[in-house]
């Protein structure tokens, strides 16, 4: 691991999460910008009184070089959102979104562990776009769960039903594989009179029943025929945590409440590590906002990385935690928490390849003479994907250059033949002496033919 236990972030959180060492983190959870096209503004007078953010996002919010990687790197990210894009158009919010959270997700994959796992917050506004992003990126097998956090709130919806509900999207970086902790839920008033060794009378479907505790005891009740029903129940049974969850929202009185305009209770996020990580295992949160990651990670004994592009977090981070640890007896924050504007840097063994790419050609027998140059992570994964789309899976690999040279290569190939349908035209052999000839300016350690 590259970055420090208690590190905050005050940054574009692209660049830090591309500069985290890979496969290091035991659980990341984000709660990004839901695409509702509005500015969040935290209220005059609050704990967190400056904080704003916008929650709009369009095509000159999109840069160029996320496109790019996106081809190159995930194919099938380029595919969805080329598909987004021909309903909607290249402006289209969704699309526009969509571009902003795939380069950021793809690297919370990178950097999860085998056994890790991520949370992605979000609401009906784009979940349904974002499980197909995740799918993708993590694969469909990878797709844990899609957990409804229920809460109350006094709106009056007059041309629908009343919207109390966010979404969390689970995935795990390699299924079963992942750390789980089951959870359970806390016992009922029912099963706290049954552990007592009462017997308690319910309703359920419109039959009356009684719940009894203890096997023989129900056995003489139904031999007795005084009871429509009695069901034997272990008092002492615990029923696991379902995917739906009744956790309330912070309403204007909570202690915990700083006016942060999308602040989640403290509840939602120590459930979420209590399940999927251990003590010292490596929490993120990406788009920390007010911490209640950090805090919640904190509390629970758990190591973290917070990550924001306002420098509010830091503040209100040091504000919480002063709380929660001023009792210590010790300057906690001032000496153990770390306040960074620069991303890390990466020392894993792989941070050198971050920088190389393949150049390919690639053949189809219908487009004689004409060759696919183009530039992928993994040639094999590319090939595929054409693959995919052709029946008699005619495509050929003829030709690959792993280097660091990717871009100005591709560029330079496309420049000097002619170009049709994005195919180039020219004797095979021509257009890969010129890829080779290109990189002969280099060290050949940089270079790497297959």
């Amino acid at each position: 691991m590259n970055i420090e236990n208690r590190t905050i972030f005050c940054h574009d959180n692209l660049d830090v999460l591309k500069g985290i060492n890979s496969d290091c983190i035991n659980l990341i959870y984000a709660d990004p910008p839901f695409n509702k096209k509005k500015t969040f503004t935290a209220p005059v007078g609050s704990s967190a009184e400056g904080v704003s953010f916008s929650d709009i996002f369009r095509e000159k919010d999109v840069k160029e070089e996320w496109l790019k990687d996106i081809e190159e790197d995930h194919y099938a990210i380029h595919e969805l959102l080329s598909a987004v894009k021909d309903i909607e158009g290249k402006s289209s919010y969704n699309f526009c979104y969509l571009a902003y959270m795939a380069v950021r997700l793809m690297e919370c994959h990178r950097i999860l562990k085998d056994t890790g796992s991520m949370y992605l917050h979000c609401d009906s506004t784009m979940c349904h776009y974002l499980k197909l992003l995740l799918d993708c990126i993590f694969g469909e097998k990878n797709f844990m769960n899609e957990i409804v956090w229920c809460y109350r709130k006094w709106t009056n919806a007059a041309e629908y039903f009343q919207k109390n509900h966010d979404i969390l999207l689970v995935y795990t970086k390699k299924y079963r594989k992942h750390f789980f902790e089951k959870l359970y839920n806390k016992n009922t008033p029912q099963q706290k009179k049954m552990e007592r060794g009462y017997d308690v009378n319910v309703v359920q479907d419109g039959v009356k029943q009684l719940l009894v505790y203890d096997k023989e005891k129900a056995k003489e009740k139904i031999e007795s025929g005084k009871y429509n029903r009695v069901v034997y129940r272990d008092g002492k049974s615990k029923v696991a945590l379902q995917d739906w969850w009744e956790i309330p929202i912070l309403n204007s009185q909570a202690k915990e409440r700083l006016g942060y305009p999308t602040q989640k209770p403290l509840a939602l996020l120590e459930r979420i590590i209590r399940a999927s990580s251990s003590e010292d295992d490596m929490v993120l949160d990406p788009f920390c906002g007010c911490a209640t990651t950090c805090v919640a990670a904190e509390r629970l004994k758990r190591k973290w990385i917070g990550i924001d592009v306002s420098v509010k977090a830091y503040e209100l981070v040091k504000e919480r935690l002063g709380k929660e640890v001023e009792n210590r007896g010790t300057l906690f924050y001032e000496k153990l928490v770390r306040f960074n504007t620069d991303p890390p840097t990466r020392n894993d063994k792989d941070a050198y390849f971050t920088n190389k790419k393949y150049v390919y050609i690639i053949s189809h027998p219908q487009y004689e003479g004409e060759y696919k140059v183009g530039i992928a992570s993994d040639v094999k994964s590319r090939l595929g994907s054409y693959q995919t789309g052709d029946p008699d899976r005619s495509y050929k690999l003829e030709y690959s250059l792993h280097t660091p040279h990717f871009r100005a290569i591709e560029n330079y190939i496309h420049k000097k033949y002619d170009n049709k349908r994005e195919w180039v035209q020219g004797e095979l052999k021509d257009i890969q002496r010129d890829i080779e000839n290109y990189g002969i300016s280099v060290k050949d350690s940089e270079v790497e033919t297959i």
